[in-house]
């Protein structure tokens, strides 16, 4: 790991603590949200019909078709990219559309294409992006029992994306940037702790090439771990205006549409629930990973750097660390507020359609149907298949990942992970390497996936496959951007001397990651 990447984190964390209240608070206007009288209090009327609202009615094009290029082609910010992998069950897919289309004709405007995408992740909240893209976590359909609960949620989310609220939300990325700092130095710290260098030549090797691999299978389950809480943070880390804003356009979407609008309160005390529970898993997980950091941070020898983040440590990172976990926990409005606010506008604008009844029968048919079933259940055993990892029950693991590989949905870059995640920790690096080169459908795979199998390729001097993946994560994931430092080595590896001009001018295109390509390449070059 270079001394480069890990000034920057250090930095970062430096101005997470230094900065105090100002990194943690983030933007003013969204703190005035949280505390201003809400936008049901202020409103005469029905929201959808509100002149405010109307403003959005018809597309900027302009707009529209900056989006579509960025999506279409390899233009998407680094840090818009999703970070989950998506789950591919037809039926599922196609029956969860069909709710957000008809939730799209009670839109009096313009509507752009929306698109539902389930992903591997056990929050409850779905979220969309500013591409339209509506994600719904496994977690929340566990959790949901009727088709109409899924209408409020998906109109939800949906009117955050007809009423513009991405071009707002950048103000929420240094909270999430924060963390995401704090999670590097952890993966630094573990894999540098096997880390040596050899005196005479000054190259650094593996002291422990086996508990390396099994580092890098800690870091799969520790990631997929902290995704199934964190994203549900992440998710709702919009300011009050904007969710009572979302809140409102979702039920009168739902009622436009015929489903019945209780099913609105339904969801948010489930919402409710599901972040009670995670507040204690969030304390565990900080004070886990502080441990961590301070165990590994202890081994560490490296340089001058290594001795900047020890003063750090010193210096109260787990203050930091809680801080910031206490600051995402409050730093969206409590659903049974929101709640309580949603009810009296019902009450107010559609009180003969309070009354419409659930609908409990189409979303159990659908869930319960053999192939649904089957996926689904997949996906709960490779997630067991991880918990069990973390309790060190090897032999259990195992076997919950064995039957998820039988299923229908085996080949999925979840289901692979988890078995990588297994075969890793047991040190068995061919079957954990198989495990990745089983996956049969990469447009679904995150991040964190490409990264395993680039990396792997780059580690075993094989750049034409390195480079073989990364187009196709350029092509799947919609950026350019997210893996360029590995393209500047992968061809540094064939010596293609142009290619890695070329790369390197686009690779100053980037702020964060135009450093870490320079220290790559030699001056001359």
């Amino acid at each position: 790991m270079s001394t480069g990447k890990l000034k920057g984190v250090a930095a970062a964390l430096s101005l997470a603590m230094l900065g105090g209240c100002n990194t943690l608070n983030g933007a003013n206007d969204a703190l005035q949200n949280l505390v201003g009288p809400s936008t049901q209090s202020r409103l005469d009327g029905r929201y959808v019909d509100h002149q405010d609202v109307r403003s959005y009615y018809r597309l900027d094009p302009q707009k529209t078709q900056q989006l579509r290029l960025s999506f279409d082609g390899r233009a998407i910010p680094a840090d818009e990219i999703r970070q989950q992998n998506l789950v591919r069950i037809p039926a599922l897919e196609s029956y969860l559309q069909g709710i957000v289309n008809r939730l799209a004709k009670g839109w009096p405007g313009q509507a752009p294409n929306l698109q539902v995408r389930i992903v591997d992740s056990y929050a409850f909240g779905p979220s969309a992006d500013p591409y339209g893209n509506l994600f719904v976590p496994l977690g929340m359909l566990d959790n949901v029992e009727s088709e109409d609960e899924i209408a409020a949620m998906l109109g939800h989310e949906m009117s955050h994306v007809l009423l513009r609220h991405h071009d707002r939300r950048a103000a929420f990325q240094e909270q999430k940037q924060l963390l995401t700092n704090i999670t590097t130095t952890v993966v630094i710290a573990t894999v540098a702790k096997n880390t040596g260098r050899n005196k005479q030549t000054g190259a650094l090797f593996s002291k422990d090439p086996v508990g390396t691999q099994k580092a890098i299978g800690n870091t799969v389950l520790y990631t997929s771990l902290a995704n199934s809480f964190s994203d549900n943070v992440w998710s709702t880390a919009w300011g009050r205006t904007q969710e009572d804003q979302a809140d409102l356009l979702g039920a009168d979407l739902m009622i436009r549409a015929g489903y019945a609008p209780r099913a609105s309160s339904v969801s948010l005390q489930r919402l409710e629930d599901f972040q009670g529970k995670q507040k204690p898993l969030l304390a565990s997980f900080l004070q886990e990973r502080q441990t961590a950091m301070t165990d590994s941070l202890k081994k560490l020898d490296l340089n001058r750097t290594t001795q900047e983040l020890q003063t750090l440590l010193n210096q109260g990172l787990g203050t930091a660390l809680n801080a910031t976990g206490q600051y995402l926990t409050r730093s969206h409005m409590s659903p049974i507020q929101r709640d309580e606010e949603l009810r009296q506008y019902l009450d107010r604008e559609y009180q003969q359609q309070t009354q419409a009844r659930v609908n409990r029968r189409t979303w159990p048919q659908v869930r319960d149907s053999a192939t649904v079933q089957r996926s689904l259940q997949a996906y709960r055993d490779a997630y067991a298949a991880t918990a069990a990892l973390e309790q060190k029950k090897t032999r259990e693991a195992e076997a919950f990942v064995s039957r998820a590989l039988a299923s229908p949905v085996g080949n999925q870059p979840g289901i692979r992970r988890a078995a990588f995640a297994v075969h890793s920790a047991q040190g068995n690096g061919r079957a954990a390497l198989a495990d990745l080169q089983g996956i049969q459908d990469w447009s679904l795979a995150s991040p964190m996936v490409y990264d395993l199998i680039i990396g792997h390729h780059l580690r075993n001097r094989d750049p034409q496959a390195a480079l073989g993946m990364i187009d196709k994560a350029e092509q799947n994931l919609g950026s350019e951007e997210l893996f360029i430092t590995e393209k500047l080595l992968a061809n540094r590896q064939l010596q293609a001397d142009d290619q890695v001009k070329q790369v390197l001018r686009k690779c100053e295109q980037y702020p964060s990651r135009k450093e870490g390509c320079r220290k790559l390449v030699p001056k001359s070059a």
